[in-house]
């Protein structure tokens, strides 16, 4: 900085002084000047990229689900083919969800009592062999000798049964047979004491009776207390603690049942319209006929040692006690 002073002698004759009390003040002047020249102007100080992020918390691991345990084999197999949600719900009137359901890689062979046997005569479920196993062991410990009569069958087998057996109403028309289920096993049974404690207890295995006595107007078949199917047990003691049929538990909960159209049905035997049947019914000799849900159905009632008639004050016919009933021949149509 350079810094003009006005010479001394064109001053104001007042201010001629002593040239020497003027050097303070220019010392001073050119201090100042000295300080501005090289003081720098002040600059941004960088903040540091990190400081400026919120902190990271760090993350916590998601504990691992814990596994699902097991449950008891029915819980996915009775829900239907190929462990559909539902459970497959036939009678007369409802066919399988297919007809051409097929578990045959699902399949176990058998003997009579159960064992695994490459050269047995039936074939189940191999999820629910053991409990059949189970269930036939616990009978012969109290002394039923209890055997499998028929188990699987596919609806090829089951075209061939409904044509050429001669009792009315003994078999399913094919589509209708929850033995195609490969679930449901016939049981031979040898007495009387035996079909009660089958009755009793094989729901502790999980197994129900689809077609208990005097159930056939629910059922549209003749009772059968050999005929069991697997259900697991929670379902298995719902039914026989409530006396109900597999039917009337699909009736009472429809959200757990599924049917097919039996569209798809190839053999004109899966299909059986009423005609001039009505619900009500008819008796032809000892068979109740009767239209089940539009669909004709057939009971032989001779086959529990029952005849066809009109209970009192009831407009439908049903099986009825032979002592307690009117003449089938008289009622026939």
């Amino acid at each position: 900085m350079i810094i003009h002073l006005p010479s001394l002698q064109s001053q104001h004759p007042h201010c001629r002084a002593n040239p020497q009390r003027f050097r303070p003040l220019l010392a001073m002047l050119l201090l100042a000047g000295c300080t501005s020249a090289v003081q720098p102007r002040p600059q941004p100080v960088p903040i540091p990229e990190a400081s400026i992020r919120p902190p990271i918390t760090p993350a916590v691991p998601k504990p691992e689900p814990e596994p699902k345990t097991a449950s008891e084999p029915d819980a996915q197999l009775a829900r239907g083919p190929d462990a559909s949600p539902r459970i497959p719900w036939v009678n007369p009137a409802r066919c399988l969800p297919s007809c051409a359901f097929d578990p045959a890689n699902k399949l176990t062979r058998v003997n009579d009592r159960g064992e695994e046997d490459e050269k047995g005569r039936h074939r189940v479920l191999s999820e629910v062999r053991e409990p059949l196993v189970s269930l036939l062991t616990a009978a012969r410990a109290q002394g039923h000798a209890l055997r499998i009569e028929s188990a699987y069958r596919s609806y090829e087998d089951q075209v061939r049964v409904f044509t050429t057996i001669k009792e009315i109403g003994r078999a399913a028309r094919p589509g209708h047979s929850e033995h195609q289920l490969g679930s449901v096993i016939d049981l031979r049974i040898p007495t009387g004491a035996a079909i009660e404690w089958l009755a009793s207890h094989a729901a502790d295995f999980g197994f129900a009776l689809s077609y208990p006595a005097q159930k056939q107007r629910i059922t549209g078949y003749r009772p059968e207390p050999w005929h069991i199917r697997y259900l697991g047990t929670a379902l298995s003691h719902k039914a026989r603690d409530e006396k109900l049929s597999v039917e009337e538990l699909l009736r009472s909960q429809p959200d757990l049942g599924e049917s097919g159209t039996c569209a798809d049905c190839p053999h004109p035997a899966s299909h059986a319209a009423c005609g001039d049947v009505s619900s009500a019914g008819r008796c032809d000799k000892t068979v109740l006929v009767f239209c089940y849900e539009g669909s004709l159905a057939s009971v032989d009632c001779a086959s529990t040692a029952q005849t066809c008639g009109q209970a009192p004050g009831k407009e439908e016919y049903d099986c009825l006690p032979s002592d307690s009933s009117r003449s089938g021949d008289s009622h026939s149509k």
